[in-house]
C-alpha cells in the first residue's frame, strides 16, 4: 500500500541537525583533549578498555544502576526511558528488517513503519515484533509518567528537591512528554482503521478508533508525532537532553584513561564532556548540606557553565564537601570542575612565597614518624598534644614537621584556583619532607592528608592519625579503658567520602565506649560547614549548615560528639550543646598506660600468689 511520506520531513530535519551540531560540538571538544592526551586515544581505541567502556554504558547509561541503588522510584524512571527507548529503535530496526528482507532503508522508515505497512503481521514472528515494540512503548510511556508525577508531586518518587530548568530545558522536556503519547494515538488510530496491532497499540485501536470518522485524525496524529520528534531533536543540542549521547561518550573517554584536569577552563578537554553529560537529575540537590541556603549545587553549576552566566560565583560558593560527587550518577568531577573555574576568575592573581621555610635554617633528626598538624593544628593544640602522648605510649618516635614554623599544605590555594601558586608551596613542602627521610608522614587534618596523597610526590607513606592510631591498637602497643560514654561520630568530609576511611575511627570509639548511630554518616554525611573549600559563603548560611549537621548528631543524645577533623571539631564545638572532641582526644582520656599496665599486672600475680 502505497502512503505519502510527507509528514517525515519534521523528523528528519530536526534528525539532520542535530546530527550536525553534534558533530560539529564533539569534534572541537575532542581537539582541546589533545592537550591531555595527545596521541593517546588510537592506542586504546581496539583495547579491553573499549569493551570495559562498553559494559559501563550498559549498566549506567541505559540501566541507570547507581540510581537505582540510591532511590529505586527514580531509578526505574530513568531506566524505563532509556531501556524504552533502546527497545523501540533496536526494535524498529530488527522489525522492518524481518518484513522487507533488507537491512538498510531510509532513516524514517522504521520509525513510522506502523503508518506505512499497518497490515503486516507475518505469522508468529510478526506477532512478536508487534507485541516487542507495544513493549517498549510501554516501558517508555511508564517512564514519562513518573517523570509527570516528579514535577507534580516529587516526594512520590522519594526526593525532596527538584530541578529548576532554563526556558530550553522545560522546551525540550514538553517535547518529550509528547512524543510517545502521541505515537501511541497515531498508531492506535492506525490500527483501529486497518486492523492488527499489539497488546497496546491494537487494544487501544479496537476500544476507541474503530470509527470511520477516526480516519480524519489518522494522519494529523502521525504530522503531529514527525513535528514533535522533530522539534526534539533540534533542542536537544543545547539543552540537558545533549546528556543522552555525550554521557556514553564520557564513559569511553575515561575507560581510555583520560581525566579532568584543573588546568584547564570549566568547559575545555574533558570538562566539556562532563558539563553535558550532567542530566539535571536532582540527586544531587537533597544531598548538598547547602540546600535552600544558596542556588549553587552541582546540577545549577553545570546549567550556568553551559549558558555562560553566574558561574563564578557559584564556583566560589561550594563547601567542596564531595556529597554531590558522591552522589552523582555519572560521576562527574564537580570539584575538579569549581577549581578549574576559581582559576579563570583568580588569574590575575600573584602571590610572594617568602615566608616559605627553607632547608638550610632548619634543625633536622631522624623519626619514626614525621607529624604534620597544620594549619588548624595550631588552633587546636589539644589534639596535637593527644597525639603526642598516644605516639609515645606506643614507643614511637617522631618529628614534629610544623612545630615552630606554620606551614601549609597548599590546599585553600589549589582550592581557590590558584595552581600556579600552590604547585610552589608543594615543591617547598616536598623537598623538606624529603629531607628528614622519615619512614612514614602523619598528619591531624583530613585536608592535608588528601592534599599529600593525592598531589605530592612522596617517596613515604602518608596516613592519617585515626589510621596510625587503629593499627597501633590493634597491634596492642596502646590500650584503652572501655568506658560508659556514648558517642556519636562525625564523618568529615575529607576523611570519609574523599579519603574512604570509615571504619578505623569506629573501632577506636568502640574501644573507648558505647558507639550511637545517627541517620547521615560514611558516604552520607553532612558537612561541618566550615572548609576552605568555600571563598564566599556567608557566615549566616555556614551556621544553617552547621546546626542542620549537629541536629543530626545531638539526635541519640551522645555524651560526646567525636569527629577526626580539627577543622570539623572547631567548627561543630562553637554551635554545639554537646562537647566535641577529636578522637585522639578521646582515646588519650581513656588510655592505659604503660606504668598502669605494669601495675594491674603486679596486682594479677600477687592474687594469683
Amino acid at each position: 500500500m502505497e502512503r505519502s511520506a510527507v509528514f517525515v520531513i519534521p523528523f528528519m530535519a530536526g534528525f539532520v541537525f542535530a546530527l550536525t551540531v553534534l558533530a560539529v560540538r564533539y569534534l572541537w571538544w575532542l581537539r582541546g583533549l589533545r592537550k591531555q592526551a595527545p596521541g593517546k586515544l588510537p592506542a586504546v581505541l581496539f583495547s579491553h578498555k573499549t569493551l570495559s567502556a562498553i559494559n559501563e554504558i550498559f549498566n549506567e547509561a541505559i540501566l541507570h544502576r547507581r540510581i537505582l541503588k540510591r532511590n529505586r522510584r527514580m531509578g526505574f524512571m530513568h531506566m524505563s526511558l532509556a531501556v524504552g527507548w533502546g527497545m523501540m529503535i533496536l526494535g524498529g530496526k530488527f522489525e522492518t528488517w524481518f518484513h522487507t528482507g533488507r537491512f538498510f532503508h531510509d532513516t524514517w522508515y522504521a520509525v513510522f513503519f506502523r503508518y506505512f505497512e499497518p497490515q503486516v503481521v507475518g505469522g508468529l514472528a510478526g506477532a512478536f515484533w508487534l507485541h516487542y515494540m507495544d513493549l517498549g512503548l510501554l516501558v517508555v510511556l511508564s517512564g514519562v509518567t513518573l517523570a509527570v508525577i516528579k514535577r507534580i508531586k516529587k516526594k512520590v518518587l522519594g526526593i525532596k528537591n527538584t530541578t529548576r530548568h532554563s526556558r530550553v530545558n522545560r522546551l525540550a522536556l514538553t517535547f518529550l512528554w509528547l512524543v510517545f503519547p502521541l505515537r501511541l494515538l497515531a498508531e492506535a488510530v492506525t490500527f483501529g482503521q486497518y486492523g492488527g496491532g499489539g497488546f497496546l497499540t491494537g487494544t487501544l485501536g479496537k476500544l476507541c478508533f474503530t470509527s470511520p470518522m477516526c480516519a480524519v485524525v489518522e494522519l494529523p496524529l502521525w504530522w503531529a508525532y514527525s513535528l514533535v520528534l522533530g522539534a526534539f531533536f533540534v533542542v536537544l543540542p543545547f539543552s540537558r537532553y545533549l546528556h543522552i549521547p555525550t554521557e556514553m561518550v564520557l564513559i569511553l573517554l575515561r575507560h581510555w584513561g583520560l581525566r579532568a584536569s584543573t588546568e584547564l577552563k570549566p568547559e575545555e578537554g574533558l570538562q566539556a564532556f562532563e558539563v553535558h553529560a550532567c542530566s539535571a537529575c536532582g540527586m544531587c540537590l537533597d544531598v548538598c548540606p547547602a540546600i535552600g541556603q544558596q542556588p549553587f549545587q552541582a546540577a545549577y553549576f553545570m546549567q550556568a557553565i553551559r549558558s555562560g552566566k553566574g558561574w563564578e560565583k557559584m564556583a566560589t560558593d561550594c563547601l567542596s564537601c564531595g556529597a554531590c560527587e558522591n552522589a552523582c550518577p555519572v560521576n562527574i568531577g564537580i570539584e575538579n570542575m569549581r577549581v578549574a573555574a576559581r582559576g579563570k576568575v583568580h588569574q590575575d592573581y600573584m602571590a610572594k612565597h617568602d615566608y616559605l621555610p627553607t632547608l638550610s635554617t632548619r634543625e633536622r633528626r631522624s623519626a619514626n614518624i614525621l607529624l604534620f598538624t597544620g594549619c588548624m593544628g595550631r588552633l587546636k593544640p589539644g589534639i596535637t598534644e593527644a597525639v603526642k602522648q598516644l605516639l609515645e605510649e606506643a614507643g614511637l618516635s617522631w618529628v614534629h614537621l610544623d612545630e615552630k614554623d606554620s606551614i601549609c599544605c597548599g590546599r585553600p590555594m589549589a582550592l581557590a584556583g590558584r595552581t600556579d601558586q600552590a604547585a610552589t608551596m608543594r615543591a617547598a613542602n616536598e623537598a623538606l619532607i624529603g629531607s628528614y627521610r622519615a619512614g612514614m608522614l602523619v598528619t591531624t587534618c583530613p585536608i592535608c592528608l588528601n592534599q599529600f596523597r593525592n598531589e605530592y610526590k612522596l617517596n613515604i607513606p602518608v596516613v592519617h592519625h585515626s589510621e596510625l592510631l587503629w593499627q597501633l591498637m590493634s597491634e596492642g602497643r596502646i590500650k584503652t579503658e572501655t568506658g560508659l560514654e556514648c558517642f556519636s561520630y562525625h564523618d568529615p568530609c575529607e576523611l570519609g567520602r574523599k579519603g574512604g576511611h570509615y571504619n578505623e575511627p569506629r573501632e577506636l570509639l568502640s574501644a573507648c565506649g558505647n558507639l550511637l548511630p545517627v541517620d547521615r554518616e560514611k558516604s552520607e554525611s553532612l558537612c561541618c560547614g566550615n572548609t576552605p573549600g568555600s571563598l564566599s559563603l556567608s557566615l549566616k548560611d555556614r551556621q544553617n549548615i552547621t546546626a542542620a549537621t549537629l541536629k543530626v548528631l545531638e539526635a541519640p543524645h551522645p555524651d560526646k560528639i567525636v569527629t577526626a577533623c580539627p577543622l570539623c571539631q572547631h567548627n561543630l564545638s562553637r554551635q554545639s550543646k554537646v562537647p566535641v572532641k577529636d578522637i585522639a582526644e578521646v582515646l588519650a582520656g581513656v588510655l592505659i598506660s604503660t606504668s598502669t599496665q605494669a601495675h594491674y599486672s603486679h596486682e594479677a600475680e600477687t592474687v594469683e600468689a
